[in-house]
């Protein structure tokens, strides 16, 4: 194995004349099983402040931002950043806050496998971005040091001068397994590690192991295979591990790494990351649900995922894929789960915490043993009457759903931006599709009551044209003005008022379309709708149609809930 420690180099030089090795251009690379981009204000601010103090210190030498440590992959001429990728991707985020990247050879020094990539490319070229673009962590970075800059009076041809100065090191490994175990061994900043990279290097350093079929080491395969599944669950290796960790194993106040070395061998390393690695992937292909036929779990799994942000919810996940229960109820408790974590979502009133501790015990109670033996199918439903029954006791009257459930809003036009747009969105995306499935009864196979996969030409449609709104608080957001259309009838009618678009309207094969064209379509008579303010008009479609069609809506949503729940 090769290893080589630079010495220090200027940041100039890194990001040219380093990366040109015997006439071949190298660059940086983000592996796809590294970590996301995490680094936000607090960590901005420091290094700002670092190299401030550099800056007005002219008798101190450059300012040092430690070692970066590179496994040397020769195949695709690239530097695979090991450790450091944090600093190596701010570090360049600072030189476009006040300057050019230096392309050697017309290569940009760093690139990203996956998505990533081109959003890098468009903020590195200086592209045009859009609204969904501006929020990520690269360019709220880049914003943030400008900001810095103009509120400190700083010149930006000398500060980026400044930059090109300072210095950093790089360790070179030609080795990929072996630059992982350094990482491990040399902690380049003088942090402590957290608990997961403490086991990620104890497994790397003492498994005994066999080479993959591949040639490559099963210890690192594995661990990349884990890394890529938890990022399509939506979550960390390191939630993920943890949160398996504590449904198989109690932590008695230890730390997780504590308790892995208490309760592991050597001898025992490969299999532990196998089952978890096993468990990750068990979930995701429920998730993907691509085997052709619906298992009727996959949508609301992936919904579930997006919704949710209960880490306890990954115990209750896990314990259900390594447990015995007839399918039509898992398939119910997956449907009861989601549809109560957006219930818990849109709640600004409630406070679920004694949901977590339920689905602790939960997952907990899955996987004991009484004499050896695990929970069958019919002691599984007793816990789930449990969770069930906490469920009915946590949820919110109907008239503060309602108030929540309404407020809900969707805007797809990039006009205006509010606090948690994101989030909220997919909200309402998930309640109005959601709605419609329910609605759509026919033609789903044997036994299937409703519709249990999104279409793929759901799209959202705004009744009332967006164009009369004047604010983010405008009622043409709110949820009661949304309604499912299919894509090509939603994308030829652009953005005009209702009534010149209810003949197209007509032409919609979804159940909500009828629902809101057609009186008798709707759930409750007609005095009943008036008297709880749930009626609306088709024609002249106004903000008072929207407030009533909002509630409507939410009282369809709870009145489902309690179904699921068993209340009616």
């Amino acid at each position: 194995m090769y290893i080589s420690i630079s010495s220090e180099s200027t940041i100039e030089n890194i990001f040219s004349n380093f990366l040109i090795i015997d006439g071949e251009t190298y660059q940086f690379s983000i592996p796809l099983y590294q970590r996301e981009y995490s680094w936000r204000e607090e960590q901005w601010r420091e290094t700002f402040d670092d190299l401030i103090h550099s800056l007005n210190k002219p008798d101190m030498d450059t300012d040092y931002w430690g070692n970066i440590i590179v496994f040397k992959n020769d195949a695709n001429r690239e530097f695979e950043i090991v450790d450091g990728q944090q600093r190596l991707i701010t570090l360049l985020l600072l030189i476009l806050s006040v300057g050019e990247i230096n392309k050697p050879n017309g290569f940009l020094p760093l690139k990203f496998k996956g998505d990533n990539n081109e959003l890098w490319l468009k903020i590195a070229s200086k592209l045009r971005l859009r609204q969904d673009e501006k929020r990520h962590a690269f360019n709220q970075a880049i914003e943030f040091f400008e900001e810095c800059i103009r509120e400190e009076g700083l010149d930006a041809n000398q500060l980026l001068q400044h930059i090109q100065k300072t210095k950093l090191s790089i360790v070179i490994v030609d080795d990929e397994l072996e630059s992982n175990l350094l990482f491990g061994r040399l902690n380049t900043r003088g942090l402590p590690l957290g608990q997961v990279d403490l086991i990620k290097h104890k497994l790397f350093y003492a498994t005994k192991r066999r080479m993959a079929p591949t040639g490559n080491d099963e210890v690192l395969e594995k661990w990349k295979a884990l890394f890529l599944t938890t990022k399509d669950l939506n979550t960390t290796i390191d939630q993920f591990l943890e949160k398996w960790w504590e449904v198989h194993y109690d932590l008695n106040n230890e730390t997780l790494y504590s308790s892995f070395q208490q309760k592991l061998i050597s001898d025992d390393y490969l299999s532990f990351l196998e089952s978890v690695l096993a468990s990750s992937q068990q979930i995701l292909d429920l998730k993907n649900n691509s085997t052709g036929t619906d298992n009727r779990i996959g949508r609301n799994l992936k919904w579930l995922l997006k919704i949710s942000q209960s880490e306890q919810l990954w115990m209750v996940l896990i314990a259900l894929e390594d447990t015995v229960l007839p399918s039509k109820r898992r398939i119910d408790f997956y449907e009861q789960l989601t549809v109560y974590e957006f219930c818990r979502a849109i709640s600004s009133q409630s406070d679920f915490s004694e949901l977590d501790d339920i689905y602790y015990d939960f997952a907990k109670n899955l996987l004991s043993e009484v004499a050896g033996n695990r929970m069958n199918g019919n002691e599984v439903i007793v816990e789930i009457a449990k969770v069930t029954q906490k469920m009915v006791e946590l949820l919110p009257d109907l008239p503060d759903f309602i108030d929540d459930f309404s407020a809900l809003r969707f805007d797809d036009s990039g006009r205006w931006e509010w606090e948690g747009i994101s989030h909220e969105q997919m909200l309402s995306r998930y309640a109005i599709y959601t709605l419609n499935n329910w609605l759509d009864t026919t033609n789903h196979g044997a036994g299937v009551e409703y519709r249990t996969k999104d279409d793929d030409e759901y799209s959202i449609e705004h009744i009332r044209a967006k164009l009369h709104a004047i604010s983010a608080s405008s009622h043409e957001y709110l949820i009661g003005n949304l309604v499912v259309l299919e894509k090509q009838i939603n994308n030829d009618l652009g953005d005009i008022d209702v009534d010149e678009k209810l003949s197209e309207y007509k032409k919609s094969s979804y159940p909500q379309m009828k629902e809101f064209l057609i009186k008798k379509e709707r759930k409750h008579g007609t005095a009943y709708r008036r008297n709880n303010m749930m009626e609306w008009n088709k024609n002249g479609f106004g903000v008072s149609d929207i407030e009533n069609r909002g509630r409507y809506l939410a009282n369809s949503f709870y009145e489902r809930i309690e179904e699921i729940l068993g209340m009616k």
